[in-house]
């Protein structure tokens, strides 16, 4: 991978390039994700983010995001260039008036009970009998949402119905 040198601002249009991010380590073409700042060129938020292809005799942008604040746009290369990280967090949250509430955090698939990450994706799985209680339409539909967690997460939430179904002589479907 050789260095590339790309040109202050955008050609044809003056915009500075704030930030670069190279993309794999290609040389014909060299791609970046950049920051540009488009002045007043923009509804209402001066940023904007571009995929920009580098040959040694000629440069192109293209595939913009406008309309960015100056955090969207940050945010947004990152996410364009591949380097934000891809956690997912699942919390489990239980909700019985008989006692105090509980949640169960799973981060990537494992038990977390601290809940700690530095990005993350965030899932909920709401458990509630709420004010109609405990029937077999209840349990059949906690069973079902579980389809979009991860096994561990889904094993928990399985766990916790299993433990109202058992009180009402209901059967947990498989999920």
């Amino acid at each position: 991978m050789r260095a590339v040198r790309l040109p202050p601002a955008v050609p044809g249009h003056g915009w500075p390039i704030l930030s670069t991010v190279r993309r794999g380590i290609s040389d014909t073409p060299a791609e970046f994700i950049v920051v540009v700042d488009c002045g007043e060129g923009t509804p209402t938020q001066p940023y904007a983010t571009m995929h920009v292809y580098a040959w040694p005799d000629r440069v192109k942008f293209r595939d913009g995001e406008y309309n960015l604040t100056f955090a969207q746009a940050q945010r947004s290369m990152l996410e364009r260039s591949g380097l934000l990280p891809s956690t997912t967090v699942e919390v489990v949250v239980l909700r019985d008036p008989d006692r105090a509430n509980e949640f169960a955090v799973f981060i990537d698939g494992a038990h977390h009970p601290d809940g700690k990450t530095a990005r993350a994706r965030v899932l909920i799985h709401d458990i509630d009998p709420g004010a109609a209680g405990v029937t077999s339409a209840w349990v059949t539909a906690q069973a079902q949402r579980t389809g979009a967690l991860s096994a561990a997460a889904a094993a928990h939430v399985r766990n916790i119905v299993i433990g109202y179904a058992d009180d009402e002589v209901w059967q947990v479907p498989d999920a």
